[in-house]
């Protein structure tokens, strides 16, 4: 893997922005009250490789994608590196790439908001952690029992629970099968030109430019596209955070607007030579994308974005089930004659057979959250929703359906609030 000019530089696809949006299920999805709760962060990265057939398509749907709406976004500035050959990348080359360019600690800082001047603050942790912000303010709370207590509790549940997905995804070559030969996306093209002509940095107009120039070689995609699959390996990282690196954070390198002008500078140093950070690689999963259904697909771009978005939400989905701490927790959104309700669906890869069970956070006197199992729930057969990528426009049976709906196995008292969470 290569970092050609600096790390925040690299390879960013700034046309981007000219990407659709995501299908009507998701949008409804984002449009609703769901209660609140602590979503663990997610930083998705895409292995390009420049040289294999579809490769900007492929880079330009992946980068148009939401992150899961199960995770709270957590992406730095560079989203796509490349790899040296056209052979998927080993989990040692990608820990190199993110080691030499101190992911963990971008990480770090992205939770803590740090400024240009070194200052941080914990407006980002308060708010995905439903904390009172002041209450949260470090100085204060490292004197006192109970907001110790609140600064482990958020380190835990929310810094903690960071990962990065690293996706290889590579075209599977069925071009002497289906005749796919050089045709490229006008789609793509039309897009690519009309930033070419908005953007303003020299290297955003010559990426936009290779991807307009090349997409004028090919007329557009003919039915036989129907066949486009891909392989996606996703690898799967986790920010190390514990009481001892937090302590070590809190007491050399936190600054803030309190902090004395030649501390804050020594503390900025420290904070930029430090190594203290890193990240855990946990494994990886692969799946091949299945065969697309048409219906509802207006144009070659949706079936690319369509077998893209479904093949990674399968890896999200297979990691989930191999990792314990990847698993997340989704909110019981109602509960209706004593059937549990939640905004979770067949993307999450929900099956009748699925089993969940249902979780009541309770906060300690000393402020730390504790989840406590109260039951288990089973979706009901009929009433699972396909929330998958384009299911609402493909009509896809339990596309019409805005949540699922589970019976109860055991347990009672279920409330709007609970969370519920897969098990094994």
């Amino acid at each position: 893997m290569k970092d050609n000019k600096s790390f925040l530089g690299f390879g960013i696809f700034v046309f981007l922005c000219f990407a659709s949006m995501p299908g009507r299920a998701q949008d409804r999805l984002s449009n609703a009250a769901d209660a609140q709760y602590r979503r663990s962060s997610l930083y998705s990265l895409l292995v390009a490789h420049p040289q294999a057939k579809y490769a900007a398509q492929i880079d330009y749907v992946y980068l148009g994608l939401p992150t899961p709406d199960k995770y709270e976004d957590h992406n730095l500035d560079v989203r796509r590196v490349e790899a040296l050959t056209g052979r998927a990348v080993q989990p040692y080359e990608i820990s190199a790439f993110l080691n030499g360019n101190h992911v963990a600690r971008r990480l770090v800082a992205k939770w803590f908001n740090r400024d240009s001047k070194g200052v941080f603050n914990v407006d980002l942790v308060a708010d995905r952690g439903n904390y009172n912000a002041t209450e949260m303010d470090v100085v204060e709370a490292r004197m006192t029992k109970r907001g110790l207590a609140m600064l482990s509790d958020a380190g835990e549940e929310l810094i903690g629970n960071t990962f990065i997905t690293v996706n290889d995804i590579v075209y599977v070559d069925k071009e002497q099968q289906a005749r796919l030969a050089s045709a490229i996306l006008q789609v793509v093209a039309q897009a690519a030109l009309v930033a070419t002509a908005a953007a303003e940095d020299e290297d955003a107009q010559a990426i936009a430019g290779a991807v307009a120039g090349s997409a004028a070689l090919g007329s557009i995609i003919a039915d036989n596209l129907a066949g486009f699959k891909v392989k996606v390996m996703t690898h799967l990282y986790q920010l190390v955070w514990n009481d001892s690196i937090a302590g070590i954070f809190y007491s050399d390198y936190w600054v803030d607007e309190n902090t004395p002008e030649a501390e804050r500078l020594r503390r900025k140093a420290l904070f930029e030579q430090t190594d203290l950070f890193r990240l855990k690689y946990l494994g990886k999963y692969k799946v091949k994308s299945e065969k697309t259904v048409m219906k509802g697909v207006h144009s070659n771009e949706d079936i690319i974005r369509k077998v893209c978005a479904r093949a990674m939400d399968r890896n999200i989905v297979g990691l989930q089930k191999k990792f314990e701490a990847f698993k997340v927790k989704t909110p019981v959104y109602a509960v209706e004659d004593g059937r549990v309700v939640a905004k979770i669906g067949m993307k999450e890869g929900l099956k009748p057979s699925s089993k969940f069970e249902v979780l009541q956070a309770v906060q300690r006197e000393d402020g730390r959250t504790v989840y406590r199992r109260v039951g288990i729930v089973k979706p009901w057969k009929g009433k699972i929703w396909d929330n998958r990528y384009m299911a609402f426009e493909e009509q896809a049976e339990g596309a019409e359906l805005t949540a699922t709906t589970f019976r109860t196995v055991s347990g009672t008292g279920f409330v709007p609030g609970m969370l519920i969470r897969q098990l094994k």
